[in-house]
């Protein structure tokens, strides 16, 4: 036997895939190219939301009072929010398995 692919094979293979890998269908290129416009437009809402947020506010902190740029204010509030995020689906999956 010939290492030499067929005729078929040469056909059947999209330009830039390998040997032996299963070619990208079009609906998960199409997935995948709408997951990054997705993210690019919101980056620049983030971004845009930063740059308006950049005046300093009173926060009480657990130990202390002080003046911080809301958007650090809004920064932690979001990391907060994904940890427990996190942390609930964690929960939930060894509850599940």
């Amino acid at each position: 036997m010939s290492s030499e692919r067929t005729d078929f094979e040469r056909l059947s293979e999209t330009p830039g895939s390998r040997v032996g890998e299963a070619p990208q269908r079009a609906p998960a290129r199409r997935r995948e190219r709408g997951r990054q416009i997705a993210a690019a437009v919101l980056g620049a809402l983030i971004t845009a939301f930063a740059l308006l947020n950049l005046d300093d506010v009173k926060v009480h902190w657990l130990l202390a009072t002080g003046r911080t740029p809301l958007i650090l204010v809004i920064a932690v509030a979001f990391l907060f929010g994904v940890v427990v995020d996190r942390l609930v689906i964690r929960a939930r999956r060894k509850r599940q398995g």
